[in-house]
């Protein structure tokens, strides 16, 4: 997917739309790198088990050397990639939950201060509520559903999935916090007010393991979401 033709005097607004692109668009290529860095760590990994395997006593070990320090950048690339994925594609799927939610409530556009205030990156507890949302539900299905048979269903149980999943990410910040014996956050409620990008500790597993590739997939069908909700109306 990439991003869905909209007619430009419809009813999503010029900024709306502008914004929606340009996350989109953001988004997308810090996924590419990310997807592209985890591929390289692979590679080199096998590389480095190879070269261990391989390993027999001598006086050069230059080939384990140049392998060790070319896994240590993209390792570093690697979360740094995803970092700036999870913070575009966080918001870009709450503000094209809001603007479809509006759309299909018939509602008028979103303030230009309002969409600039949700394209920054949200909280986890404002992820969290926009993945809380019914979409699936506000979506009319498709004129032939037998094409695509349960498709409501799944979509349905892909959003409870991945607000399951930023869920999990908010203990995560909190167990994080306390073992780092940080003074904030201390509660759930205070997890639910962090970014997760300012919670990540390098030296520690990306809290956001199994929950960014599904956010992708949700980010990159909103948009297409509003252009069916727009085209049944």
């Amino acid at each position: 997917m990439r991003f869905p033709q909209f007619n430009e005097c419809g009813p999503v607004a010029g900024y709306e739309l502008e914004a929606l692109r340009s996350l989109n668009a953001a988004f997308l290529t810090a996924r590419y790198e990310w997807q592209t860095a985890c591929t390289m760590w692979d590679r080199l990994n096998t590389a480095g088990e190879t070269a261990e395997l391989r390993r027999a006593p001598a006086s050069f070990s230059f080939h384990e050397e140049a392998v060790g320090r070319l896994a240590s950048g993209v390792s570093e690339y690697e979360r740094q990639a995803a970092l700036v994925a999870w913070r575009y594609t966080a918001a870009a799927l709450v503000l094209g939950v809001a603007v479809l939610r509006r759309i299909a409530e018939n509602k008028p556009p979103l303030t230009v201060t309002g969409v600039e205030e949700l394209c920054q990156e949200p909280t986890l507890g404002h992820l969290h509520e926009a993945l809380s949302v019914p979409v699936p539900e506000l979506v009319p299905e498709r004129r032939y559903p037998a094409d695509i048979p349960g498709e409501r269903e799944n979509s349905a149980r892909q959003w409870v999935n991945v607000r399951d999943g930023v869920a999990d990410v908010i203990d995560l910040v909190l167990e994080l916090a306390t073992d780092e014996e940080a003074a904030h956050p201390r509660t759930k409620d205070e997890a639910a007010t962090c970014l997760l990008t300012h919670h990540c500790p390098p030296h520690t597993d990306p809290v956001y393991d199994g929950v960014l590739q599904p956010l992708f997939q949700l980010a990159e069908q909103v948009p297409y979401s509003i252009a069916r909700i727009i085209d049944h109306t």
